[in-house]
C-alpha cells in the first residue's frame, strides 16, 4: 500500500509549479492575464497584475497596481505598493498594507490593522472582520478531498469558493486559465525565478531570464532573456528567445523557432526548420527533427491510379524513420546548422560529376586506350601468321 504522501502529491504539485496560461503578457510595469490569478505566500511581484479573479497569499510584496475585473482576496502581512481596483467584492487579511488608494465596486471585508495611504472607496458593505486565509485553506482543502478520491467535490468546491453568484453565467471558471506564482517565487524585470517546474501556454510574451527545475513552453512563446534549468527544456513551434538555453538535461526546440543565443545542454533535438545563431554544445549529441517524408509519397498515390506507384509509396512508408529524426553522431559543438554543410558538399560533388566506383578519365586518354587495343590486336595477328617461317 503507498504511503499517505504519495496520495497529496498531485495538488501539492500544481501549487509549486509556475503556470502561465495563454496569451499572459509582461508589459512595461504590468502583468496582464486573461484569466484569475493566484501567488503564493512570501512572493514578490515587481510588476502591477491585471486578471479577473486575484488571489494574493501571505506576506506577498507587489509593486506596481493590482485590478481585478472580480474579486480580489490578499491575505495578512502583503504590501502593495500602488492602488488596488477591484470590480466585485475584496477581501483583506490583517496588517495589509496599500500605499495607493482602495476602490471597492462591491462589499469590503477587512481585517484588523489594515493601512490604505491615500483612502478607500466601496459601494458595498464594509465588514471589519478577518477573512480566511484563502491560500492555505484552499491547499488543505484540496489535499484532504484528493486524499479522499473525491476528484468532482474538489472541483465543485474551487468553483464555490470564488464565484459569488453560481447562476451567473458570465462569470469565468476558476481554473479554466489561471495564472499560478508558486510560494517564494520573484518576478521582475531581470529574472523569473522558481523552485519547481514552469508550464507556460501559447502565445506568451515574457521578460526575464527564467530559472526552473524544468521548462515547457507552448506555441509561438516570446521571451526577452535566457532560460536556465536543471532538467528538461521544451519549446513549441514558432517560438522566439532573445537569449540562451541552459540546461543538464534534454533540450527541444519545435519547427520555426529561433534562439538568438546558444544553447549547452546534454542532448539536443532540433527541429530542421528551426534556427539557432549561437553555439551548441551537447555531449550525449545533437539530433533534427525531420519533416514526416512519407507525406510527399502518401499525395503522390492520391493522385494517381496506378498499382505501381501505390506499392512503392507504402514501400517508402516502411522504410521511412517513425519518429522523422536524424542522429548527428559524435558532435560536441557545432558553430552553424550541420544541415547546410551537409548540403553544399554534396552540391559540390555533383557539379564535379562524381560517380561512385567509376574513376573520371579524360577524352585523349580514352583515345589513346582504343588505339592501343586496335594496334595490339593487329601486330598479334602479324605475329601469328609468320612465326612457322624463319629467315
Amino acid at each position: 500500500m503507498p504511503p499517505e504522501s504519495e496520495s497529496i502529491s498531485e495538488p501539492e504539485q500544481i501549487l509549486r509549479s509556475l503556470l502561465i496560461p495563454d496569451n499572459t503578457r509582461i508589459e512595461e510595469n504590468r502583468i496582464v492575464v486573461d484569466g484569475d490569478v493566484i501567488v503564493g505566500n512570501h512572493s514578490s511581484i515587481e510588476y502591477g497584475i491585471l486578471g479577473n479573479t486575484v488571489i494574493i497569499g501571505e506576506g506577498v510584496n507587489v509593486s506596481g497596481e493590482v485590478v481585478a475585473k472580480s474579486d480580489a482576496r490578499i491575505d495578512m502581512w502583503s504590501k502593495l505598493g500602488s492602488s488596488v481596483e477591484v470590480g466585485k467584492n475584496a477581501y483583506l487579511g490583517e496588517f495589509v498594507a496599500i500605499d495607493g488608494k482602495l476602490t471597492v465596486n462591491g462589499d469590503l471585508d477587512v481585517g484588523k490593522e489594515v493601512k490604505v495611504k491615500a483612502g478607500f472607496e466601496t459601494k458595498g458593505w464594509i465588514v471589519v472582520r478577518n477573512p480566511v486565509p484563502v491560500i492555505m485553506f484552499l491547499f488543505l482543502y484540496i489535499r484532504e478531498m484528493m486524499r479522499l478520491g473525491k476528484g468532482e467535490e474538489v472541483e465543485k468546491a474551487i468553483e464555490d469558493l470564488f464565484e459569488d453568484c453560481e447562476d451567473d453565467e458570465e462569470s469565468p471558471r476558476l481554473g479554466e486559465k489561471l495564472l499560478v506564482v508558486p510560494a517564494g517565487t520573484k518576478v521582475s524585470p531581470e529574472a523569473i525565478e522558481v523552485s519547481g517546474e514552469a508550464k507556460i501556454g501559447n502565445s506568451c510574451i515574457l521578460i526575464g531570464n527564467i530559472k526552473a527545475q524544468s521548462l515547457e513552453g507552448g506555441k509561438g512563446l516570446t521571451l526577452q532573456g535566457s532560460i536556465h534549468s536543471e532538467g528538461k527544456i521544451t519549446l513549441g513551434d514558432n517560438s522566439t528567445v532573445h537569449g540562451s538555453l541552459v540546461s543538464k538535461g534534454q533540450v527541444r526546440i519545435g519547427r520555426n523557432s529561433r534562439i538568438y543565443g546558444g544553447i549547452k545542454a546534454d542532448s539536443v533535438f532540433l527541429h530542421e526548420k528551426a534556427r539557432v545563431d549561437g553555439t551548441i554544445r551537447a555531449p550525449s549529441g545533437v539530433s533534427f527533427i525531420r519533416e514526416p517524408a512519407e507525406k510527399t509519397a502518401f499525395r503522390k498515390v492520391q493522385n494517381s491510379e496506378s498499382q505501381a506507384a501505390e506499392k512503392a509509396a507504402t514501400g517508402f512508408k516502411e522504410n521511412s524513420p517513425e519518429e522523422g529524426l536524424v542522429k548527428a553522431l559524435e558532435v560536441v559543438e557545432i558553430e552553424t546548422l550541420l544541415k547546410t554543410k551537409t548540403k553544399t558538399k554534396t552540391k559540390t560533388k555533383a557539379k564535379n560529376g562524381f560517380v561512385p566506383g567509376r574513376e573520371r578519365r579524360s577524352a585523349r586518354t580514352r583515345a589513346l586506350g582504343r588505339s592501343r587495343r586496335f594496334t595490339g590486336s593487329r601486330m598479334s595477328g602479324r605475329n601469328s601468321g609468320t612465326g612457322e617461317h624463319h629467315i
